[in-house]
């Protein structure tokens, strides 16, 4: 394997299966680390190079043990080149990013790969649909104190048997995790509790938490959340500090198929109201629709 920084540069071997195999050359995607959180720290993707024939790809992330579908990176248009945003990368561990090719007849043509760290010392939580809907608070000494994985199962004693047979499932995630955080102003604790659910919205009913190492929690936590408490630190003398404490326990996310769009088309033309504006800013369509600073522009 080619050893890419943060893709880009020569071409770079990759593998015809997401385990591995039958190398070919193709140019690997480029990686961008957004660590500072606009909407929340995340890894810019772009797939600029493809194979010919490609029509679109689905974007895998490995990292931290597990191989998970990026969210809205399934069967993207890559005519020409695309670009998404990794909004739940994990922070502060080796993330390879395979992005498999697809022609029109939906044949699979390969994959090609890279990989890239994103350097985080903070917690993050926000909503998977929506990751506009984030909140950084401070943690404080409690948060996962106790982490607990289960493994369900029996022991049965056969007829005649010195000892029992055990008969058991899976091990299950980690459960009824302590969480004690604090925010420092008003603004962030409606934040916070509007990452739960707010008044009026539907949620998905699973939050997602990413924690730095050492932490002893899957580094892209997507916890299931029933009851939180709010207790407001110091309010009586003119103080915002309000800590927050839950116990989570680890659920699967929504569908990677399900994304809220960050970058709108409104955005880009609130930036740019004119034909020959956007074609002055812009070299190509893949650099336009992969300009995120712009994402929320229209609402400003």
């Amino acid at each position: 394997m080619a050893d890419i920084v943060d893709g880009g540069g020569p071409a770079s071997v990759f593998p015809d299966t997401l385990d591995g195999g039958n190398p070919a050359t193709v140019y690997p995607p480029a990686l961008t680390p957004l660590p500072e959180g606009r909407p929340v720290p995340s890894v810019q993707i772009i797939v600029a190079d493809v194979k010919p024939g490609t029509a679109a790809v689905d974007v895998y992330r490995i990292a931290d043990g597990r191989t998970t579908l990026v969210r809205g990176g399934i069967r993207k248009s890559a005519i020409g080149g695309t670009t998404l945003v990794d909004w739940e990368a994990p922070f502060g561990v080796p993330i390879q990013y395979r992005a498999e090719q697809f022609d029109e007849t939906d044949t699979s043509l390969g994959f090609t790969e890279t990989s890239t760290t994103l350097d985080v010392a903070d917690t993050w939580i926000h909503q998977p649909l929506n990751p506009s809907v984030a909140v950084s608070p401070l943690r404080l000494s409690k948060t996962a104190g106790d982490v607990a994985r289960s493994t369900p199962g029996e022991l049965v004693y056969v007829q005649g048997a010195e000892f029992a047979t055990r008969i058991g499932g899976q091990r299950r995630g980690v459960a009824a995790v302590p969480f004690e955080l604090l925010t420092r102003s008003l603004a962030d604790a409606d934040r916070l509790q509007a990452v739960f659910g707010r008044y009026g919205s539907r949620g998905a009913g699973v939050v997602c938490i990413r924690t730095p190492p050492p932490m002893r929690l899957p580094r892209t936590f997507y916890a299931s959340v029933d009851e939180v408490h709010e207790v407001p630190v110091n309010i009586q003398i003119g103080r915002e500090d309000i800590t927050f404490t839950f116990e989570a326990t680890e659920a699967r996310p929504p569908a990677p198929g399900l994304v809220t769009a960050v970058l709108r088309r409104k955005d880009i033309d609130a930036a740019y109201p004119t034909r020959a504006a956007r074609a002055a800013a812009y070299a190509t369509r893949l650099e336009r629709d992969s300009d995120y600073s712009l994402a929320g522009v229209a609402d400003a």
